[in-house]
């Protein structure tokens, strides 16, 4: 299929870079991918091609005359295995890479409620807290259940209370199971320290993810380009060089829309990026651009190769404007 006309390139997002861990609970398990991957889809693209470049370099540079590919690789959250096993794999390939920080995540005073929430149901037997959740009581005996319990929950934070509400209610769901929600951020998440080692590195971008992760769109407009501006202040303030782009947290079109992308631009951002797939166009904006999640649930080459063909999101993009 071949590219399209107004293609500059693909921007791909990942999150954990870890060793697999066998388990039979692992709602998450779509979040991380591990360095072996990582390190074969590196080799597989640059073999096939593919010019690996910095996320804020791919933004509105156009085509290019030599003919190659360019492709952006995005890790977001700041997780500490980003240092411990991704770094590795970018400098054996020469490869650039961009971390979206959370300063909420490094300051362990913001909440990391899907993986407190998996950690919870995974020890429990019952997930239960007055006054929150989906349901008085849920069980969670079963892996079955456990799932069940954890997309229930899921669903209630996201889509059924606010966002104050979600970290009241998390914090509450923790403080009844016995979860330190701040040793939780600390075991898996970078601090200033470890996100300033990484910055060093010539291939390592750090850009902004918000101060405490919320869904942007469920804010007040002041509220949501507060969370842009001190985060991108807070970051410069660490490490001396102020972020260049912002990745919206979770990044679908219920918590990032065209009024975030109008934010980023206010708060100073050269380019933002959602998590809807598509390829970076010479035609669009530089803002809420599209990204390609790498899906751990299925790490296997063919479907990236699928994924990041530019004639598939043109295909898909004409069919879309017929309807």
């Amino acid at each position: 299929m071949p590219a399209a006309p107004d293609f500059s390139g693909f921007v791909v997002t990942l999150h954990h870079v870890r060793p697999r861990e066998p388990g039979a609970f692992d709602p998450n398990g779509i979040l991380s991918v591990t360095p072996e991957f990582l390190d074969s889809f590196l080799a597989r693209f640059r073999s096939a091609g593919w010019r690996f470049v910095p996320a804020a370099e791919l933004v509105g540079s156009g085509t290019y005359p030599d003919g190659a590919r360019r492709l952006a690789v995005t890790l977001d959250d700041g997780f500490r295995d980003n240092l411990q096993h991704a770094l590795p794999v970018f400098r054996r390939h020469s490869a650039p890479f961009t971390i979206y920080v959370c300063p909420g995540f490094s300051d362990r005073t913001s909440e990391l409620w899907w993986e407190a929430l998996e950690r919870i149901i995974a020890a429990a037997d019952a997930v239960a807290v007055d006054g929150h959740g989906p349901a008085p009581r849920l069980s969670a005996r079963t892996p079955a259940e456990k799932q069940r319990a954890f997309q229930l929950w899921a669903k209630w934070l996201t889509t059924e209370a606010d966002e104050t509400r979600q970290r009241v209610a998390i914090r509450a769901l923790a403080a009844a199971y016995g979860l330190n929600l701040a040793e939780l951020a600390r075991e898996l998440v970078m601090d200033w320290d470890e996100v300033r080692a990484v910055a060093a590195d010539p291939l390592c971008a750090i850009g902004a993810h918000t101060m405490t992760h919320p869904a942007l769109a469920r804010l007040p407009p002041d509220a949501a380009l507060r969370q842009m501006r001190e985060s991108a202040d807070r970051i410069e303030a660490e490490i001396g060089v102020r972020p260049r782009t912002i990745a919206f947290p979770y990044g679908y079109p219920a918590a990032a829309s065209a009024r975030e992308a109008r934010l980023a631009e206010e708060a100073g951002f050269a380019a933002s990026f959602t998590t809807q797939p598509g390829y970076i166009s010479t035609r669009g904006s530089r803002h809420a651009l599209p990204r390609v999640s790498v899906n751990g649930l299925y790490q296997e080459l063919r479907y990236l190769d699928a994924l990041l063909t530019p004639g598939l999101w043109r295909l898909r993009n004409r069919i879309r404007s017929r309807r």
